[in-house]
C-alpha cells in the first residue's frame, strides 16, 4: 500500500539520483532545472523559491520505503497541478507510478477538497501518459512543445475531473 508524506529535504538526494541522464532530467522536469546534474541543493533550492502551503512536494512510500516523488500545486481552490512525476528507477514497471497517484487522488480530494486535477507528460513517455489516462486523465488540448537535443517533443496538459 502505497503512503504519501510531505517531501524533506533529506529526500533529494533520492530523488535526483533517479534522473540518470540529461535526456531523462529534461523529459521530467521540462524547462524547471537546465543543468544536468541535478544537485539535492538545487531540487531543494526550488522548494525553498516556490513551496509555502500551495506548493509542497509529497513522497511516496511502500512499507517505509521511498518509491516516487510528485510536487502538488495549488492553483485556485479546487484545481490542482501535479508535477515532477518520479519513480525510483530501479521500481519502473511494478505499478508504482499508478499506485502513487491514486493516493495522490485520494489526498487532493480529501485533503482539499480538490474537483480538477492537471499534470502534464511528453509524448514520448509512453508509458507515463497510458498511465495516466488509465487513471481517467484526459488531453485538454494544450500542449507546448520543447526541442531537446534536436528533437521536438510535445508536453501534452491532462486534466483528470474529480
Amino acid at each position: 500500500m502505497i503512503n504519501l508524506r510531505q517531501y524533506k529535504k533529506e529526500d533529494a538526494n533520492l530523488v535526483v539520483g533517479w534522473i540518470k541522464n540529461e535526456m531523462a532530467l529534461k523529459l521530467w522536469c521540462a524547462d524547471r532545472f537546465d543543468v544536468y546534474p541535478l544537485t539535492a541543493d538545487k531540487f531543494n533550492e526550488m522548494y525553498e523559491k516556490n513551496g509555502n502551503d500551495d506548493f509542497f512536494g509529497m513522497i511516496a512510500e511502500d512499507e517505509g520505503q521511498t518509491v516516487g516523488h510528485l510536487f502538488f500545486q495549488i492553483l485556485n481552490p479546487q484545481k490542482i497541478k501535479f508535477g515532477l512525476i518520479v519513480v525510483d528507477d530501479t521500481k519502473r514497471g511494478m505499478g508504482y507510478g499508478k499506485k502513487m497517484l491514486e493516493a495522490a487522488i485520494v489526498y487532493a480530494k480529501t485533503k482539499f477538497d480538490a474537483k480538477t486535477l492537471t499534470l502534464s507528460v511528453f509524448d514520448s513517455n509512453v508509458s507515463a501518459y497510458r498511465c495516466y489516462l488509465s487513471l481517467g486523465f484526459k488531453e485538454t488540448g494544450n500542449k507546448t512543445v520543447y526541442d531537446f537535443f534536436g528533437k521536438k517533443h510535445t508536453y501534452i496538459e491532462l486534466e483528470y475531473i474529480i
